[in-house]
């Protein structure tokens, strides 16, 4: 009898360890932070491990020894699909669009929860172990999809949201730019601090130097092809950019 009441005791401390517990377990000797905070941490940390790994699946050798090993493309096989195709830019799209169909999930969980009160807000801010099980599951799953039927539409998805993506950080990267300015300009027009002064001087400088050195890049290494390629349309794009630049500074 004393085991049978002993197992379920088990399994609720096995379970409490698979969830928010485990975070707080683990960062215990972190500094206290918000629960939001943690959180926001917490999925950074997992979009910076999903673009890692990302990166890696674009490192020749790594490409290289994946192709070479049976283990990776055994089940593969069976299905149709080259092995090569699960590695470079396929696990790339393969691994980007596992990502967003499950953070497309949780939009759709936690629709309408406006408070931590909320209990849907307990799958936000918990239940990590499992967020990277779930993860890992999905794109396991999307690899043994056929590429015929898998790359023209994902690569579709990709360049639209990868398109509206610039858009929302042009809008984020120009405000924080604006709040900056705007907030100098303010202190230095009270104070008639130098610091401010210099401070708003440098930080636009080093912006234009950064545009400008990426601008000579993009055309040293985007605009040279062999001779069948001209490259017109990236220097076209790259020239449009530049002259939209000189005109909003001007």
């Amino acid at each position: 009898m004393g085991a049978l009441l002993a197992a379920p005791a088990c399994a609720a401390s096995m379970a409490c360890c698979f969830g928010s517990a485990a975070c707080s377990l683990c960062c215990a000797a972190c500094p206290s932070a918000k629960n939001s905070t943690s959180t926001r941490i917490m999925y950074a940390l997992m979009l910076f491990v999903g673009t890692f790994v990302a990166c890696l699946m674009l490192v020749p050798g790594i490409q290289q020894k994946l192709a070479d090993n049976r283990w990776f493309c055994a089940g593969l096989d069976q299905v149709g699909m080259e092995c090569t195709h699960a590695t470079g830019f396929q696990a790339v799209y393969r691994l980007c669009f596992a990502m967003a169909i499950f953070f497309l999930f949780m939009m759709l969980l936690m629709l309408r929860v406006r408070s931590s009160s909320d209990f849907r807000s307990k799958f936000q801010n918990g239940f990590w172990f499992f967020k990277y099980i779930i993860l890992t599951g999905i794109t396991i799953g999307f690899f043994y999809i056929r590429s015929e039927h898998f790359s023209g539409p994902v690569m579709w998805f990709g360049l639209t949201g990868g398109f509206l993506f610039i858009l929302i950080q042009l809008v984020l990267i120009v405000d924080f730019a604006h709040g900056i300015a705007e907030s100098w300009v303010e202190k230095y027009e009270e104070t008639e601090s130098r610091s401010c002064y210099i401070g708003l001087l440098s930080f636009t400088f080093t912006c234009f130097g950064l545009a400008i050195a990426c601008i000579v890049l993009m055309f040293v290494f985007y605009t040279r092809g062999d001779e069948t390629t001209s490259c017109s349309l990236n220097k076209f794009f790259i020239s449009f950019n530049l002259i939209l630049c000189f005109i909003i500074s001007v």
